[in-house]
């Protein structure tokens, strides 16, 4: 979702920078203008992902608070969940099911799998992409 927010302004960016000779006289103002465009974009990019981030770690640390809890259950739920959409998901392919699979039983597993993925994914990926929006652009 996030990455449809950066590619969407960039696009209203790129429409502005197409803009720019007609708004412009100087070569010196137009490259000014696009530099100060591009600088906001990245600007944009980092602020998003920023905040991405923060996101992924608050429900890395959910989870992680549910995996050291003190009872069964509440270390247990998520990956109980998980399988049993599993099981209902192999036994809808093997034609065993007497109901059909729901578009939201396939989004539940997607979100429950993927989110341990994706947020270990993060965790992992974060920090590098945080250090290079925070140098400056080269040229």
């Amino acid at each position: 979702m996030n990455l449809d927010v950066i590619a969407k302004i960039g696009v209203v960016i790129d429409r502005v920078l197409g803009r720019v000779d007609n708004l412009v006289t100087s070569d010196e103002e137009r490259q000014q203008l696009r530099n100060e465009l591009e600088a906001l974009r990245i600007e944009f990019a980092k602020e998003i992902l920023e905040a991405e981030l923060a996101l992924a770690e608050r429900r890395a640390s959910i989870i992680e608070t549910e995996a050291k809890g003190e009872s069964w259950l509440q270390r247990s739920w998520r990956p109980v969940t998980m399988l049993t959409f599993l099981v209902i998901i192999v036994l809808h392919h093997a034609g065993a099911l007497a109901f059909p699979v729901t578009d939201q039983m396939w989004e539940l597993l997607q979100i429950g799998i993927g989110g341990y993925v994706v947020s270990r994914g993060i965790e992992k990926a974060a920090p590098a992409i945080a250090d290079s929006l925070r140098r400056p652009p080269a040229g």
